[in-house]
């Protein structure tokens, strides 16, 4: 396979990929109470897609999803999908320990313009934990794609939720992360999981190992900014030695399947 083609062209060049529409299916807004980010703001992330060329970027609040302040990081979220309909799409968060608060905001964000579901196990309980089915019963009846922060038995633990709701549109975040079998195994196995490739430490060679597995079109392109650097995601994709075509569908056309049904 060539080492050279046209998406290397553009990581060498430094200017941004014009001619297919990127899509960062993982990225977030907003302050985070434990650790200090320079800059998370949505005038930030709109800066650095118009420097890469990405089209759209999926977000969900870091007050939210990781620090339990669920409605202010919402609104963090509703006020960037409002300023920018065009360019953000939003997940919504909520801690399933409280149920009727976790559905008034739910019926909340949908009714501002959030469309997806971002869960992280840090605000408390398992993906296996019975708080959870009120939120997946939403989100099955609103066709709300969900972003699940993985990183270890966590995919097995929701795993349950594959078959039993089939009509939704699961993305297990940081693929590789732990136990890359795993990511695979489930991605292969179910056609409505997928994986994303947001993972600092970027082994070398795990993109071509996962297109190598079967996943070119399960794979879904993020860069979890603003904790990761966007330039150096896009560049694992774009240098990966695989073809242009499974690099495009990296990039974009696998996300569109999800993205293009809200």
């Amino acid at each position: 396979m060539n080492e050279s083609d046209r998406f290397t062209e553009y990581g060498l060049s430094g200017v941004p990929l014009r001619d297919i529409f990127i899509i960062d299916c993982h990225c977030h807004l907003g302050p985070l109470g434990r650790m200090r980010i320079l800059d998370s703001s949505v005038e930030s992330l709109v800066r650095t897609m118009d420097r890469l060329g990405v089209g759209m970027a999926a977000a969900s609040s870091l007050p939210g999803c990781i620090d339990g302040a669920i409605i202010r990081g919402n609104d963090i979220v509703i006020d960037a999908v409002q300023r920018h309909p065009d360019r953000i799409f939003g997940y919504l968060s909520v801690n399933p320990l409280y149920p009727s608060e976790a559905r008034r905001e739910m019926e909340r964000c949908w009714e501002a313009g959030l469309r997806g579901l971002k869960v992280h196990y840090s605000l408390g309980p398992h993906y296996n934990h019975p708080a959870f089915e009120p939120v997946w019963e939403f989100a099955a009846a609103h066709n709300l794609p969900i972003l699940a922060h993985t990183g270890g038995k966590d995919v097995a633990e929701i795993e349950h939720c594959f078959e039993r709701y089939p009509s939704l549109n699961w993305i297990m975040a940081h693929g590789g992360i732990a136990d890359p079998e795993e990511y695979v195994r489930v991605g292969k196995r179910y056609p409505n999981v997928y994986v994303d490739t947001t993972f600092s430490r970027c082994p070398r060679g795990l993109i071509e190992w996962f297109v190598a597995k079967g996943l070119e079109d399960k794979l879904l392109w993020g860069t979890d900014a603003a904790f990761l650097n966007a330039p150096g995601q896009l560049g694992k994709i774009l240098f990966a030695r695989i073809s242009p075509e499974q690099k495009e569908k990296i990039l974009g056309l696998n996300a569109r399947h999800i993205f293009n049904r809200i």
